[in-house]
């Protein structure tokens, strides 16, 4: 475990990031020639739609040039090597050192990564990815001693140093980090192997990601109107909104039917990625891919366990919703897949220009005091966002940037509510970036997974709960309880139903079962048919869904979703109450950083996740959300009083 290794690189991360909370949307259309709906190009786009990626490099040359000066950087880090024992001098030296060249090399990165994500069909965009990603790898095997090193120091040698010199007393709990993991830290030799391994590993996401974005192609199919609708992975949530069930089902069948025709390659990639966990397992010491994957946030596996216990024990809650779902639309033959993001009621739409949902968004976020919101606006003045879809463009949502840039926003705005509340969340995460980094010193100024999506999802709860006080209409008051409710299931119910498929599969491979189209379907249907229950009726093709999830390729990273919820609607309860205390806590939690251990950080801004409490109270807000449900739709006449 490298030095780099021990600071979140959560920029690798949040490049990837596709978000689940935030349902990615059909693209902004145009019609063709001959009547079918065209996703545009990129040049097609106003300026002031896209992100200003040339605040990070003016041009491609000016990329070129620090990709050099970076790489004679990287070049000296074994230069360092025998030093860190020398004294306090050379330890801060050395640390210094790479606090000023990660930062750098980060940007390298993150530019082609942007890049590349506005048209992934673009070679040279992804040349230039592969050559940052391989600095990067090249980094990691040259400063794979490192931590080794470092942990041979004696420890009360560190201690005393730290207390005579107050720049190396700022690494006071990286050090306490590293003292935790080291029974995981191997040799230097062993150390530099494992380094060598991490562009190999990188493969099946990497593969992964070309095949569902760039190599898949999707049928066309007709719309209620009869219209040609030109299918991608953006507009699979939209689609599965559509009031015509039999648009639906077709446009599932398009989509997910063409992923059954990947699933033997699929089956293999995510095999490479269990297999690449495992030899972590095997190489460090852990007791499992979920130890190895929760011990470097220090968060215990219980917590793990009693989000998936806790879950299961409300999915009642759930096989309620979706009764109501059955009873409302009238799905005689039971709720299918290409039910289960069908809107409860019919004919009502929230629609906004993205000027208006701007607006609205900073309006709803008042609670969080002067502050938040001037930055906020800042943000969405300065072109933080790529709002738009267009012809190869990455799916989805995410949040990126450096400590050296400004924050990164990848959507695909249509207009929908599930739209608006994409960009409040992943501006969530930028501001949260944008206070940690603007407060903390590199060594801390990334946040950690399992708070990622606490600032996020908090966004989305005070825009739920603004919107719904502003809507007195019962018909488009039902429509936005439908949202919620779908917030709750597609965040707390759904993200624990992908991590225990996701624990079952590496549960597998450690047991040397092999992963195959076969085999995987089998669970991912067993627990679909577990998780929303006696309504619910499967379809064979359903068993390939998982094909779909790219997050299965992130190492336990779906259960933070639950987690983060539940905790995040704990804290905007605080907020919305009026506790100023609450605010300063949690402005102070988003400019933390990763300077303590993530639940730490959280029982600080007044949420404890080492207890069933905030799950249990997120169920509790379930609950009520689905009587008011069934209320309005006997009030506008779906549901007969009686049932």
């Amino acid at each position: 475990m490298n030095l780099s290794k021990l600071r979140v690189r959560w920029w690798l991360v949040a490049i990837a990031m596709l978000s689940f909370l935030s349902l990615p949307v059909l693209a902004q259309e145009q019609a063709g020639q001959e009547g079918t709906k065209k996703v545009p190009e990129r040049s097609e786009i106003e300026k002031k739609y896209t992100w200003a990626v040339e605040n990070i490099f003016p041009n491609k040359e000016a990329w070129e040039v620090e990709y050099n000066e970076v790489q004679k950087l990287v070049n000296q880090v074994p230069d360092l090597k025998g030093t860190l024992d020398k004294g306090p001098d050379q330890l801060l030296h050395a640390l210094q050192f790479t606090d000023d060249l990660e930062p750098r090399l980060d940007r390298v990165y993150v530019y082609t990564s942007l890049l590349s994500d506005e048209d992934t069909r673009n070679t040279e965009h992804q040349a230039m990815k592969q050559r940052a990603f391989s600095l990067y790898s090249d980094y990691s095997e040259k400063s794979s001693w490192m931590s080794p090193e470092l942990a041979a120091i004696p420890q009360e040698k560190v201690k005393e140093w730290m207390s005579s010199n107050e720049k190396l007393a700022v690494y006071a709990h990286f050090f306490d980090n590293l003292w935790r993991l080291r029974k995981y830290i191997l040799s230097p030799r062993e150390e530099q192997l494992l380094a060598l391994t991490s562009e190999v590993r990188r493969t099946p996401y990497g593969a992964y990601n070309l095949l569902t974005n760039a190599d898949i192609h999707f049928p066309t199919i007709k719309n209620e109107k009869g219209e040609n609708i030109e299918l991608s992975d953006s507009a699979f949530y939209i689609l599965m909104r559509n009031p015509d069930r039999k648009v639906r089902e077709a446009a599932y069948r398009g989509i997910v039917g063409t992923y059954k025709e990947y699933a033997a390659t699929n089956s293999a990639l995510l095999n490479g990625v269990a297999q690449s966990h495992i030899l972590t397992v095997k190489a460090r010491g852990y007791d499992s891919c979920l130890q190895a994957a929760l011990e470097g946030s220090n968060i215990p596996v219980e917590v793990y366990d009693t989000l998936v216990k806790t879950v299961n024990d409300n999915l009642g809650l759930l096989h309620r919703y979706e009764e109501i779902r059955k009873r409302a639309l009238h799905l005689d033959d039971g709720v299918r897949a290409w039910d289960l993001f069908a809107p409860l009621i019919t004919g009502e739409t929230y629609h906004e220009s993205y000027e208006d949902a701007v607006k609205t968004i900073l309006t709803a976020l008042q609670p969080l005091g002067p502050q938040y919101i001037g930055i906020m606006t800042k943000g969405f003045e300065s072109r933080w966002i790529d709002v738009y879809p267009t012809r190869g463009k990455r799916s989805g949502a995410y949040s990126s940037g450096t400590y050296l840039t400004q924050p990164y926003i990848l959507t695909n705005f249509h207009g929908g509510y599930e739209d608006m509340s994409t960009i409040a969340h992943e501006m969530g995460h930028s501001m949260h970036s944008y206070f940690s980094r603007s407060t903390q010193p590199y060594v801390y100024s990334e946040y950690d997974i399992f708070c990622a999506e606490v600032a996020s999802t908090l966004n989305e709860i005070l825009l739920q709960n603004y919107v719904l006080e502003h809507t007195t209409d019962p018909k488009q008051k039902l429509y936005l309880i439908g949202e919620f409710l779908e917030q709750i299931r597609g965040t707390v119910f759904r993200q624990t139903m992908f991590s225990e498929f996701e624990h079952k599969f590496h549960e597998m491979a450690e047991a040397d079962v092999p992963l195959t189209p076969a085999s995987l379907g089998d669970e991912y249907r067993k627990i679909m048919v577990k998780y929303y229950g006696p309504a619910y009726t499967n379809d064979e093709l359903v068993d390939n869904y998982w094909i779909r999830i790219p997050h299965f390729y992130y190492n336990f990273y779906v259960y933070k979703y639950a987690t983060s919820y539940c905790a995040a609607s704990t804290l905007a309860r605080r907020i919305m109450e009026g506790n100023k205390q609450a605010v300063d806590d949690y402005i102070t939690f988003l400019k933390s950083g990763s300077s303590a251990y993530p639940i730490e950080l959280l029982k600080r801004a007044g949420v404890d996740m080492t207890t069933p409490q905030p799950i249990e109270d997120a169920m509790a807000i379930f609950d009520k959300l689905l009587t008011q449900a069934e209320d309005l739709l006997k009030e506008t006449g779906q549901l007969a009083s009686n049932e």
